[in-house]
């Protein structure tokens, strides 16, 4: 299966016209039977913090065709991952105070680190 790319994060020195509109392919491995399924998505997409399960208008089926002609849609020709260890994906917020631009938050990395609120 392909996942389309509409939802996930491009880098700001792309232009979203020249960005393939699926990456993959990508095997299933589990169908929920409510139209979402669990997909083995690779290592990188994982660090981007992109979570693996996907609603079937987000997927499309694999036809193989030749890549001499067109392309593959692989997820390393969208994204440049030299940067991916400085990045931290949040898993969720844990509190928040304060009003406007004096906002803080308590943060659950998905590392399993804790930002203390101070």
């Amino acid at each position: 299966m392909y996942i389309l790319v509409k939802n996930m994060s491009i880098p700001k020195k792309l232009a979203c016209k020249l960005v393939p509109k699926y990456v993959g392919p990508y095997l299933i491995i589990k169908d929920y039977g409510n139209n979402s399924y669990k997909v083995d998505i690779s290592a990188r997409l994982k660090q981007r913090g992109i979570h693996d399960v996907f609603h079937a208008s987000l997927l499309q089926i694999h036809i193989p065709n030749d890549d001499r002609l067109f392309p593959g849609h692989l997820d390393n020709q969208i994204w440049e991952f030299k940067d991916v260890e400085h990045e931290w994906a949040v898993e969720h917020i844990k509190l928040h105070s304060g009003a406007k631009t004096n906002i803080l938050f308590e943060i659950v990395w998905k590392s399993g680190h804790i930002t203390p609120q101070k």
